[in-house]
């Protein structure tokens, strides 16, 4: 009678997993035809997908939530949530000859990078490149090389550049490539070069995706190209070319782009157009941190090229207040990643110990044993010990990455401090040249140390003026050096001569002396001072 009872129960529950599983079969048609849309209409595919209760697909759940992963991703979402992606990833991360494989590891790799976790970032993408290698999927398999370069590119930027570069070429033997994926992976292998310090190499390949992009005649891919020459040509201190591409950048971009518009404000700033820089970073309009830091980082140095010193200390504290929001908005979202992480992780488990249950449901009704009831009811009670050891584990994992994450955050604020009083002392020297630019009767004595922080002033305030000096003219001596830093900075005749200890005339015939070492000794070529001054 107790057995009756029992089969009279698991029969209606045998028969709505039957209904479940040809409902799943009927919904398999819907997820080829997403599956083929989402490359050209990933819009359409996610509509289709939208329409499918996910709770009712059986053995093709996998499948759907890696459709439903890509169609986001091809339509401009991050795939920073890994709720549906992992039952994708769980279904095929042991099944290497599924053609979706190679699919489902890259955007695994992808949510890793996105969240911090770079290790098991590239044991993915390096799964999903051999894979897509294996089974002929080119694109994936660029898509691996692409982000493997991008997370290699701080730590070892010369496998960055053969990542970059096998990209590249690989892309170029689609027969039925896209110029602006072309585009776009050759100038992910100038920025490679650009991290490597190889700015010859940089630049060539940066032309080379501007010339595409000009022959595609798509105005927001020259916009690109036009943005990625310009910091390449910053950093060779090529002002004069950063800001042409800068003004390029901005004219052919079809939407307001504010880290276009802070590169362009730059640029002017580094020629010279301190009006222009000042005008441009009011029109920005933004909240985020890292974008409001950098505006008030170029208004501090600004204010430092027109000697505005107390407005270039509020700017320095207003660009370190935003430094410290930047890092606390990072510590939240770090905290709330790892609480999803083990609140997933959790919730797996309780969705595979579900599909254990139904198994042995299943299988019971199959064979219809109080045997199989026994067995089912001891897997049960090992999965929950299981869970139980997994969730401890879990917590200790949890407790090792805050106690990590927090002496990262204690470096940081260090630095913080260190750069903060960097800019204090800098701005201390200069109010210090000021004053010796004044007219004294009694003669100024600079020590070493003092003539250090000149040095390091004209440096960093005259974009490098030392060391483009000494570069074009390895014959000066120290001295020379010192004489050209003072002539700089503006300094009178008179004020020369107190320094040096000798008459204005001594200074004046000091004057005609080193033009010759500068190559203007001629009677036409203009004084040493305005050579100096527009050098």
């Amino acid at each position: 009678m107790k057995n009756l009872k029992i089969i009279t129960t698991l029969i209606p529950l045998g028969l709505l997993l039957f209904v479940l599983t040809n409902c799943g079969r009927n919904y398999s048609r819907t997820i080829d035809r997403a599956y083929g849309l989402v490359d050209t209409d990933p819009d359409s595919a996610l509509a289709l997908l939208s329409g499918i209760s996910n709770e009712r697909l059986g053995h093709e759940t996998a499948r759907y939530a890696l459709v439903y992963t890509i169609a986001q991703d091809k339509s401009g979402w991050d795939v920073d949530d890994d709720s549906l992606l992992r039952v994708a990833y769980a279904y095929y991360d042991d099944k290497p000859d599924d053609s979706l494989y190679a699919k489902c590891q890259y955007y695994m790799g992808k949510y890793y990078m996105l969240n911090d976790s770079s290790e098991k970032a590239i044991d993915c993408f390096q799964k999903s490149i051999k894979a897509a290698q294996t089974c002929g999927d080119q694109y994936t398999q660029c898509l691996g090389l692409e982000k493997l370069s991008k997370i290699k590119v701080n730590s070892e930027p010369l496998k960055a550049i053969a990542y970059a570069k096998e990209a590249d070429r690989t892309y170029a033997s689609i027969r039925n490539r896209k110029m602006s994926n072309s585009i776009y992976y050759k100038m992910n292998v100038s920025l490679t070069y650009m991290f490597a310090d190889s700015m010859e190499a940089a630049r060539k390949y940066g032309n080379e995706a501007l010339a595409m992009a000009v022959t595609s005649g798509d105005s927001n891919t020259i916009s690109n190209t036009c943005q990625n020459l310009s910091v390449i040509l910053r950093k060779e201190d090529n002002y004069q070319g950063a800001l042409e591409n800068a003004i390029k950048a901005c004219e052919f971009n079809s939407y307001v782009d504010n880290s276009k518009t802070l590169n362009l404000a730059w640029a002017y700033l580094n020629t010279g157009s301190i009006d222009q820089c000042k005008r441009i970073l009011k029109r920005i309009d933004t909240n985020d941190p890292a974008e409001r830091y950098l505006i008030y980082y170029l208004r501090h140095r600004a204010s430092m090229k027109e000697h505005n010193y107390g407005k270039a200390c509020e700017e320095a504290d207003s660009a370190y207040f935003y430094i410290e929001k930047m890092y606390g908005d990072q510590l939240v979202y770090k905290e709330k990643y790892y609480e999803s992480f083990v609140k997933s992780q959790y919730e797996k488990g309780i969705t595979e110990g579900r599909a254990r249950f139904l198994t042995w449901l299943l299988v019971l009704l199959a064979i219809l044993s109080f045997t199989m009831i026994a067995m089912i009811v001891y897997s049960y009670r090992q999965y929950k010990s299981r869970v139980k050891m997994k969730i401890q584990t879990q917590e200790k994992e949890k407790a090792m990455k805050e106690k990590m994450h927090k002496e990262e955050i204690r470096h940081k604020e260090i630095q913080i401090t260190t750069m903060r009083r960097y800019l204090l002392k800098k701005i201390d020297t200069a109010e210090k040249i000021d004053k010796i630019r004044g007219n004294r009767v009694k003669p100024v004595v600079l020590t070493d140390e003092d003539w250090e922080e000149i040095r390091l002033f004209v440096d960093n305030i005259e974009g490098d003026f030392v060391t483009r000096l000494q570069q074009s003219f390895p014959s000066l001596s120290n001295e020379d050096i010192k004489f050209m830093m003072l002539l700089r900075l503006g300094m009178s005749a008179k004020a020369m001569g107190l320094i040096y200890g000798i008459s204005e005339k001594s200074i004046r015939q000091r004057l005609f002396v080193y033009k010759a070492k500068v190559g203007i000794d001629g009677s036409n070529k203009g004084s040493l001072r305005d050579f100096i001054a527009t050098f």
